[in-house]
């Protein structure tokens, strides 16, 4: 009572409490979903701004304005493939500059824009497709496609000056000045918008946008997951490309005459420097940087001269220091991926029908590197919920089997079947399709996402939510919110074997799973995988050095050294063999 009297007669306790509990309101009602944070009331607040600036701005602002909108939707085009999927490309000014020379060349013969802006957009996505399959093949590197941008956009400019018939060489094209600059800014407004919403609702929150955001992360854990990354990275460039070409349609008519530096290499640079300063993978940042640097460049060129290149090169490099998330990068919050849990699955769907007979056959893989062979003609065959266990020395072959049965990498010769079908040329996202999953000797994951969100992965690449055996459904249950990077090693390497799970695999492999472990938690992880086996019904495949380990595990043990198997059967027979206490054990 005393305290519910000091409130009452103290109105500035009165007011705070009220706020607090206001506040508690709100994050109980939209704390949750998201609703509530930050980076969504800044960009509320910015969108209302850009919405009412020609009430409060003079035409000549507003029109720079407008085509800072327009430099945005660029940037969100590059940052669809840079910032969301990791693709670096040097020459995304060749799309926008295809959109605008549409535009314009449309104008000038007294055509239509939108058929000439259509024709931009499709030759965009053409050239975007065929850049892409080229470019980012796994036997291409990931400077190949930041070199091959950048020989295109070279090329575009040359063509652009001299075929002087159809864009006017160095001079130009003339483009008609706007009749009204207060009715195209809301053209262009409402456009951009229409095109970030149909981004947002039919890519970025659908599997497309979180297997673009795995890609960025961890490709190779994606590729293992199951995702399809050559795929998704060209359309994700195709859509880039289209993006950018759409910007350019609409920043034609902001423009008094369109030259080949709209294709050229420097407004290339500059998009890239938009992107960072904004905020790479935000929808906000793209625009904030777009906008902010065109507006600004003007400003200084006004106030400095020329001088103003090395003011915006000072705040670049200054920007990078302090904020090297962007601008948009400091205020978002939430979670990264969408919850694309396959809905109503656990329930509906049926348990996979237990295995017979042998599951996976490896029959004389030979595997050279560089002259050296890591395998010589190495067989392996799995039985249905056998735990095999591949042991040796250091260099015997064994990961370099398992990454050949994966399809991590290739062999040059042999044949790898899994249940009845050959696999051996399949990409790793097939196998996983097929009933194969891995996880790897360091624990790998997606760096900056918690564990619910990488469970969330999983089950969408599985199509199905069926429950984790007990073991490891209490990561999802006590860690759903952490960030990976705050779990210790071996609850990592827990949830890397939970998201294998999620497909439900006929055969998992597993590359020393006890390594780094404490000799109690190697002990406890050996008795949970073969009670998984039991749970789950799955052969096991483990390359392992820990012997306890492998005595309490395998059902069989196989020894390699120097890429053949020298020996077979129960861990007794294996080590009894004198081949393998000579290679293996270093024994008379």
């Amino acid at each position: 009572m005393a305290r519910t009297d000091n409130m009452v007669h103290n109105p500035i306790i009165a007011a705070k409490t009220w706020r607090a509990f206001q506040v508690k309101i709100l994050r109980r009602e939209f704390g949750a979903t998201g609703m509530l944070n930050s980076g969504r009331v800044i960009g509320l607040a910015l969108f209302i701004a850009a919405a009412l600036c020609p009430f409060y701005l003079s035409e000549f602002k507003v029109g720079l304005i407008g085509l800072g909108l327009t430099y945005g939707l660029f940037a969100v085009g590059l940052d669809l493939a840079w910032g969301r999927t990791g693709i670096i490309s040097i020459g995304q000014a060749v799309f926008f500059g295809l959109g605008t020379y549409g535009v314009a060349v449309a104008l000038v013969r007294h055509g239509t824009a939108l058929v000439g802006g259509v024709i931009g957009v499709a030759l965009a996505a053409i050239l975007g497709a065929f850049t892409a399959a080229v470019g980012l093949r796994r036997v291409t590197n990931p400077s190949t496609m930041a070199v091959l941008t950048l020989a295109i956009t070279l090329l575009a400019e040359k063509v652009a000056r001299d075929w002087w018939s159809v864009t006017g060489g160095s001079s130009g094209l003339y483009v008609p000045p706007l009749t009204s600059t207060y009715s195209y800014y809301y053209t262009c407004f409402v456009a951009t918008n229409c095109v970030v919403v149909l981004l947002w609702f039919f890519v970025l929150r659908r599997p497309l946008g979180n297997r673009l955001t795995a890609i960025r992360l961890n490709d190779r854990r994606a590729e293992h997951l199951g995702i399809p990354i050559f795929r998704e990275r060209v359309v994700a460039f195709t859509l880039s490309a289209v993006i950018s070409a759409i910007a350019g349609c609409l920043s034609a008519p902001w423009m008094s005459s369109v030259s080949p530096d709209r294709v050229g290499i420097v407004l290339s640079t500059q998009v890239l420097v938009w992107v960072a300063v904004g905020g790479r993978a935000t929808l906000l940042g793209p625009f904030v940087g777009a906008v902010a640097l065109t507006y600004g460049q003007d400003a200084l060129a006004s106030s400095m001269g020329n001088s103003y290149l090395l003011m915006l090169g000072v705040l670049f490099i200054l920007s990078v220091l302090l904020v090297p998330n962007g601008i948009a990068g400091v205020f978002r919050t939430g979670p990264q991926l969408a919850d694309t849990t396959p809905k109503g699955a656990a329930e509906s769907h049926s348990p996979r029908p237990p295995d017979t007979g042998e599951v996976l056959t490896a029959a004389a893989i030979v595997k050279r590197f560089a002259g050296n062979t890591a395998l010589d003609g190495a067989d392996l065959r799995v039985e249905a919920c056998e735990i095999v266990c591949l042991i040796g020395p250091n260099g015997a072959g064994k990961t370099t089997l398992l990454n050949i049965l994966s399809g991590a990498i290739g062999c040059d010769a042999g044949t790898v079947t899994l249940r009845g079908e050959r696999i051996d040329t399949a990409p790793p996202h097939r196998r996983v399709a097929a009933g194969l999953a891995r996880t790897f000797q360091i624990p790998s994951l997606f760096p900056g996402l918690t564990v619910a969100e990488h469970l969330i992965l999983a089950r969408q690449e599985a199509g199905m939510a069926v429950p984790l055996p007990d073991a490891y459904a209490r990561l999802e249950r006590d860690y759903s919110g952490r960030r990976v990077e705050m779990l210790s090693l071996s609850d990592r390497r827990s949830l890397e074997i939970a998201m294998a799970l999620c497909s439900q695999p006929a055969v998992l492999l597993l590359d020393e799973p006890a390594a780094g472990l404490a000799r109690h938690e190697a002990d406890a992880l050996a008795k949970t995988l073969r009670t998984l086996r039991d749970q789950v019904g799955c052969a096991i495949v483990c390359v392992e050095h820990d012997m306890e380990i492998v005595r309490d595990l395998a059902d069989r043990v196989i020894c390699l050294h120097r890429g053949r198997v020298i020996s077979e059967g129960t861990m007794d027979q294996v080590s009894a063999n004198a081949e393998v206490r000579r290679a293996y054990l270093g024994l008379a």
